[in-house]
């Protein structure tokens, strides 16, 4: 892996319910997907990552006694499943200059319509060997390269084993890739780009998995998230068992196997976990892989290509995104949006210490200046809602219809003041400001929750993600306001942050705490 710029809520169970309504595959997802998903272990993982990673191996650089070696030990792991060989000549290897191989092998497909169609799951094998230019260690000692790549070749070979104990096989086809000569500069990924095995028009998707041996935090970066239309929700719908957080990087460069697919036109995600010490370093060795994180992801990686496998249609691929990257991501989103200043005033004090807020300023010409709200003024109702918080005073202006009536006592007067206020724009019932991103079809990206609101309390934030508004999905924006617009006093939306899913329930009241007997 060459170097890539660095760019917690937890599902209820509710959520496993919602998650097979939105994926529609609860029917699908029989014993056999369970019995093929429980077949990827952390225990499996590390034995493969250790065998590639031993010494015998010399570090696998692409050529050598070691790569060869390891070549053949993939191959033999695909004969053994009984998979379609993929290389020339009806062989698991693709041979190019001076002595590389590519492993290739074929899942096909079971349905008729679909088998024809292809998705790629590519991981490089090979590393430095005894050291070289790239490395950043010892020259002449052994490169093991456990996280960098045995980790996530080890991925594929379990995907591969997974894949096979599926009841009915996959109905789109699967190519399993192990490139050859990525340390030297993508030669076999970009080798098989010139060159394909099968027809590149038939591949619709390609997932790279490189250094995932190394999960820390929980945290799983998705590079290439926005190469196609709606990858995030995708990803995301399939992190339901391993609730790993997401880092979805607006980063596409060419520094990994993917890149020379997507150069074509091919929708492509990549698995990492990010650059650590020992990354190529004679430190790189299995005893330091993170097993049960690898497990975590290359159960999510199952799920992902499951999903793209069986579903009718694929995410299209995204030509926007040869356009950005992480410096581009403000331009492209534009600033977060608030909401306006519905009202004009300023204040200092704590509402929560005076039982309202003291107005320390009144903007000329604003809404409160029109009603005769003075400095010095201590409003302690805005519509139907008293204030003794900050917050009561942001969702009660947020929320209030224009006109509607605020209370509030004015220093030198016994009696209680109500003014009627034509509250400025429109009010925000729930208390949410959104925005759309086109690479998120049918999804509302938060960008403001007004504190103390309804979406407040449900524990909502900006960037969160919205899918689906009472178990229904929306086709745009215009449909999501319609849903929320309509909706009584409750609403529950999936929403998704960092890649995890939850439902929400929005109320309008407060809930009233329980009365203690005494």
């Amino acid at each position: 892996m060459h170097p890539v710029p660095r760019s917690t809520l937890r599902a209820s169970v509710l959520l496993v319910g919602c998650l097979c309504a939105v994926a529609a595959v609860a029917a699908e997802k029989c014993s056999s997907y369970q019995t093929a998903l429980e077949s990827i272990t952390a225990t499996d993982l590390g034995q493969r990552v250790a065998h590639l990673a031993d010494d015998s191996m010399e570090g696998r650089e692409s050529g050598t006694r070691g790569g060869l070696a390891a070549a053949e030990y993939i191959a033999a792991q695909y004969q053994r499943l009984r998979l379609r060989p993929a290389g020339d000549d009806h062989k698991f290897f693709q041979s190019f200059a001076p002595n590389f191989r590519n492993v290739l092998a074929v899942i096909e497909g079971s349905d008729p319509k679909l088998r024809d169609e292809m998705i790629v799951v590519c991981a490089h094998y090979d590393h430095l060997g005894y050291g070289g230019l790239a490395s950043l260690g010892d020259y002449g000692s052994i490169h093991p390269g456990a996280d960098d790549n045995a980790s996530g070749t080890a991925a594929v070979l379990q995907l591969a084993r997974a894949l096979t104990l599926l009841g009915n096989a996959p109905k789109r086809s699967i190519l399993l890739a192990n490139w050859d000569a990525e340390e030297k500069g993508l030669l076999g990924s970009r080798h098989w780009a010139a060159h394909p095995t099968v027809p590149l028009h038939r591949i619709v998707a390609a997932i790279n998995v490189d250094m995932i041996g190394r999960l820390r935090d929980n945290r799983l970066t998705v590079f290439g998230g926005r190469s196609a239309y709606g990858w995030r929700r995708l990803v995301s719908s399939q992190n339901d068992q391993s609730q790993l957080k997401l880092n979805f990087s607006w980063s596409l460069v060419a520094r990994a196997d993917h890149y020379p697919l997507f150069e074509q036109g091919i929708p492509v995600l990549m698995f990492h976990t990010q650059l650590h010490e020992d990354y190529h370093r004679p430190s790189d060795t299995a005893d330091r892989i993170n097993s049960r994180g690898m497990e975590q992801i290359t159960r999510l990686l199952f799920g992902v290509v499951y999903e793209l496998a069986r579903r009718s249609s694929v995410p299209a691929f995204r030509a926007a995104a040869r356009h950005e990257s992480p410096d581009t991501e403000e331009a492209v989103l534009g600033e977060s949006a608030k909401p306006a200043d519905r009202l004009g005033v300023s204040w200092t004090d704590d509402a929560a210490a005076v039982g309202g807020i003291y107005v320390s300023a009144v903007e000329a010409g604003s809404p409160a200046d029109r009603a005769g709200v003075r400095d010095g003024d201590l409003i302690v109702r805005v519509a139907d809602r008293d204030i003794r918080s900050d917050d009561d005073f942001f969702a009660a202006v947020s929320a209030a219809d224009k006109p509607a009536s605020i209370t509030l006592r004015r220093p030198g007067q016994n009696q209680p003041l109500s003014l009627t206020v034509h509250f400025a724009g429109s009010p925000l019932r729930w208390g949410v400001v959104w925005r759309v991103d086109d690479a998120e079809p049918a999804t509302v990206i938060l960008t403001h929750v007004v504190p103390g609101s309804p979406a407040a309390r449900a524990g909502l934030a900006a960037h969160d993600r919205v899918y689906q508004v009472d178990g229904h999905d929306f086709a745009d924006e215009a449909a999501f306001a319609l849903l929320a617009k309509t909706a009584p006093e409750s609403l529950q939306l999936l929403v998704e942050r960092d890649g995890r899913l939850r439902i929400a329930t929005l109320r309008l009241r407060q809930p009233k705490p329980a009365k203690r007997a005494a």
